[in-house]
């Protein structure tokens, strides 16, 4: 039997896949390569690799990828490079790691594999913040499989009047693996270390909680593109500019956290109890598309872009 050179080229390619060419044991991992926060996916592949292997192994088996700094650096992913004002156009563009959602706290080649990864390279524009805890469309496996260990527990934090909707919630993330506890909102609420919490409820309660009031604050430093203000919800362009604002009926979700590696909270509100429920339905279906987007928006039972993007 004569095998040609795109046949043979397969097999000795392959054989890097076979556990009897390496002699140890494998990982699976899955690489979404995606561009504009999550928006747009570019590729996404399942891998099996050698145990040990570190995400920038991954990204490179999955795309064609240039690498800066001894290799520990992205240039570029598929022919989108890495961008700092080239000829005065003052643009930011780079490539973020994120590990099922969190984004990453070390670069891709020191973050060794964990089997059952998913690892999502997004590229965009930083002019804003460098800074996003979380993706927000990750939910409900990814989050709580969690970065570099997963979490022990959840928890879902509800405003009064919103407890079966957050014992739904509560079954999604049991389904998924997670012991999830309900709890009702109270005064002093602050988020705990090590565990997966989400916080479900319209923003004129959720206000009173100095936890979340301050993100909505500090929202360049924490890398929040979408924020409420004066009975509306503004959502913000890739530039930090105000783009869009939407009254009655507005939902949001979206994650806050103070450090890199960990998710913090995942907040489910809206401007009243009809965008709150928007926001709730709308999760439950990104859930099922399994997009790794970084905030969400409603609006009319539709879904808007966050950050917002131009001529939409």
């Amino acid at each position: 039997m004569t095998l040609s050179v795109a046949a043979l080229f397969f097999l000795v390619r392959g054989c890097a896949w076979m556990p009897w060419n390496g002699g140890g044991p494998l990982v699976e991992v899955r690489v979404t390569v995606t561009n504009y926060f999550g928006m747009n996916v570019l590729k996404d592949r399942t891998l099996l690799l050698e145990e040990g292997s570190d995400a920038m192994r991954a990204l490179q088996e999955a795309a064609e990828v240039r690498t800066a700094y001894g290799g520990g650096f992205i240039q570029a992913v598929d022919g989108l490079e890495s961008a700092y004002g080239a000829g005065g156009s003052g643009e930011r563009l780079d490539w973020f790691f994120y590990v099922n959602g969190h984004m990453a706290d070390v670069g891709a080649s020191a973050y060794v594999l964990r089997d059952g990864d998913r690892l999502i390279f997004d590229y965009h524009r930083w002019d804003y913040s460098m800074f996003t805890p979380a993706l927000a469309g990750c939910f409900p496996r990814d989050l709580l499989r969690g970065y570099g260990g997963g979490f022990a527990s959840c928890r879902v934090i509800y405003s009064r009047g919103w407890e079966d909707e957050a014992k739904g919630l509560a079954r999604a993330l049991g389904e998924a693996g997670g012991e999830c506890a309900v709890e009702e909102l109270e005064d002093g609420w602050s988020p705990r270390g090590g565990v997966l919490e989400v916080v479900l409820g319209p923003w004129e309660e959720l206000v009173a909680v100095p936890t979340l009031a301050e993100a909505m604050r500090e929202r360049r430093a924490r890398g929040i593109y979408a924020y409420f203000d004066r009975g509306e919800l503004v959502i913000l362009d890739q530039c930090g500019r105000e783009s869009l604002r939407i009254g009655e009926g507005a939902g949001l979700v979206t994650c806050t956290g103070p450090r890199l590696g960990e998710g913090g909270v995942l907040l489910i509100t809206g401007i009243d109890r009809e965008g709150t429920k928007r926001a709730l339905e709308g999760l439950r279906e990104q859930a099922e598309a399994q997009e790794p987007l970084m905030t969400m928006a409603w609006t009319d039972g539709l879904m808007l872009p966050v950050p917002a993007v131009e001529g939409l």
